[in-house]
């Protein structure tokens, strides 16, 4: 009797175990619903630079380079990687004080933290910003219509903020 117990015992707790993981898993495999991506700007008057720290998940920016080089790409700190993230990074963000131009920029690296990773960069200025700036964030776009990219500037002490979306990935900032 004792023996037969046990066995009913593991068996409602393996089902206890499947209903969970029938639950949790379509829960994780969507990683997230939404789709956003976060820049922190600061222009750097010694170094005439603009220095960049952008945040987003890891998974959405390994579809976008995987689709963009049709083929398979995971984010692993090799300088192969490191290549296709500063070219991603060079045609779809910049900062300029004349619309439409960019300069050439500068990949310092990138940290991984939980499910996003920080990516840094450094745009050279010809000028001290003054008056307007203007910015393109278009990341992560070409993969998803919800995209939002929000996008915080301080030049001088003063901080401003844009949001650019798919189909609107153009601004310009007064400072």
């Amino acid at each position: 009797m004792m023996r037969q117990m046990n066995k009913t015992g593991s068996w409602a707790k393996g089902w206890w175990c499947l209903l969970l993981l029938l639950v949790w898993l379509p829960a994780v495999a969507g990683a997230h619903d939404f789709h956003t991506s976060i820049t922190d700007a600061r222009y750097n008057p010694k170094n005439q630079t603009y220095e960049l720290s952008v945040r987003v998940f890891a998974d959405d920016l390994e579809e976008a380079l995987s689709r963009r080089h049709k083929t398979t790409v995971r984010l692993d700190r090799s300088e192969r990687v490191n290549k296709l993230i500063a070219e991603y990074l060079q045609t779809h963000l910049a900062i300029s004080a004349v619309k439409g131009t960019r300069a050439t920029q500068k990949f310092i690296g990138a940290q991984e933290e939980a499910d996003a990773i920080w990516l840094y960069v450094e745009i050279p200025a010809s000028k001290a910003p003054a008056g307007q700036v203007w910015v393109q964030n278009a990341l992560l776009t070409e993969i998803f219509d919800d995209q939002t990219n929000i996008l915080n500037l301080e030049v001088a002490g003063k901080k401003r903020s844009v949001l650019c979306r798919t189909g609107d990935t153009q601004q310009t900032i007064t400072l």
